[in-house]
């Protein structure tokens, strides 16, 4: 009984309906008067419409109790005769109470009326008006259970909505923590290199560059979003720890548009472009390979450029896991809204052009 009050129509339904049956009853008062008219018969527009208040306004009262009993009245798998004689019964109970009320309402309109008048009443309700009635709960049957399934199948849509989500972002917590350990583990190969090669001040200004790296990781290891201006600065100190390992084999140039930093994007998405631009770079056996990174942005739109020189036979055929961790990041992140662009330049080098709309991440 509880749940049958809860699925009771909200206030907004019920003051559409009685406007509803409101109009009806008009246009049916109107219908009947211009039909006396057309056979000159004395008519009194005001009459008519007091008749038929009885047997069209009820079911603006009657109608909202029917549509909550559909939307408690639920067919379960296997018990179909279960589901159609509660719909039965429903039936003589809703359309029994009507006709009760349509009786009583009546008589009352015509409060000068003897018991005589209900006879008449009765009559007129058993050969002209019973399959109307029947007719009139049919169709708000109809309409309680297309509300009742429409609100259970976006009540479906909605939690299957939530668990992708869900799904989502564990997916996106995996590919962002198998950047981690890949960064950490070149990161501390370059502190050890620097260690043995004697270059104890680099190895310590290494380490301190790293902790600042590892806290931003730890500060933000349940945010899939930064802004442009922490993502920087995470990219800065890669570079100065790498910088340090291999002085001469590198030459950066890292340009971030002023007006781009306040705006947010996946946390760690262009580090690891940058981290395989340097593994490539690094087996070069030229200096100064240049490692490029531009970023601007336009209303709405975000872009990135980063250009690097890699060896002529390259066994990773350009980028490694860092591509391809960005890309299936991009896909959950941006599905079909992004723009991630690959293209050999000339003299060994190598661009790729990444387009992300900005504020528009599933989060």
């Amino acid at each position: 009984m509880r749940n049958y009050w809860k699925n009771l129509p909200k206030r907004q339904f019920w003051l559409a309906n009685i406007l509803f049956w409101l109009v009806l009853t008009c246009l049916a008062a109107d219908n009947s008067y211009r039909q006396m008219l057309a056979y000159d018969r004395p008519a009194d527009w005001v009459k008519i419409w007091t008749n038929y208040l009885p047997w069209w306004m009820l079911w603006a009262f009657v109608g909202p109790f029917v549509i909550a009993a559909c939307k408690s009245i639920s067919y379960r798998e296997g018990k179909p005769t279960e589901f159609i004689v509660k719909n039965i019964l429903s039936a003589l109970l809703f359309l029994g109470i009507y006709w009760l009320l349509t009786i009583v309402l009546s008589w009352l309109i015509e409060y000068h009326a003897s018991l005589d008048y209900v006879e008449k009443v009765v009559n007129q309700w058993r050969l002209s008006l019973l399959h109307i009635d029947v007719l009139v709960y049919l169709a708000i049957v109809c309409l309680g259970y297309t509300f009742s399934y429409y609100q259970q199948s976006r009540a479906q849509q909605l939690r299957s909505e939530s668990l992708s989500k869900q799904l989502i972002q564990v997916e996106l917590q995996s590919l962002k923590s198998q950047i981690n350990p890949h960064f950490l583990f070149n990161t501390l190969n370059t502190v050890a290199s620097l260690i043995r090669l004697d270059k104890k001040n680099d190895a310590v200004r290494a380490l301190s560059e790293l902790s600042l790296m590892l806290r931003k990781v730890l500060e933000n290891q349940g945010n899939q979003m930064i802004t442009l201006e922490q993502e920087k600065e995470f990219i800065n100190s890669y570079l100065s720890i790498q910088k340090m390992r291999f002085e001469h084999k590198l030459e950066t140039s890292v340009e971030f548009s002023s007006d781009c930093l306040h705006n947010e994007i996946p946390f760690m998405l262009l580090q690891p472009l940058v981290e395989n631009a340097v593994q490539h770079g690094s087996q070069l056996e030229t200096n100064k390979n240049l490692l490029s990174l531009k970023v601007c942005c336009e209303p709405g739109i975000l872009h990135a450029h980063l250009v690097n020189k890699v060896p002529e036979k390259d066994e990773h055929k350009g980028f490694g896991i860092g591509l391809r961790n960005c890309r299936e990041r991009l896909d959950k992140l941006y599905p079909n809204n992004y723009k991630l662009e690959l293209k050999a330049l000339e003299d060994g080098y190598f661009e790729t052009s990444l387009s992300i709309p900005l504020g528009a991440a599933d989060d």
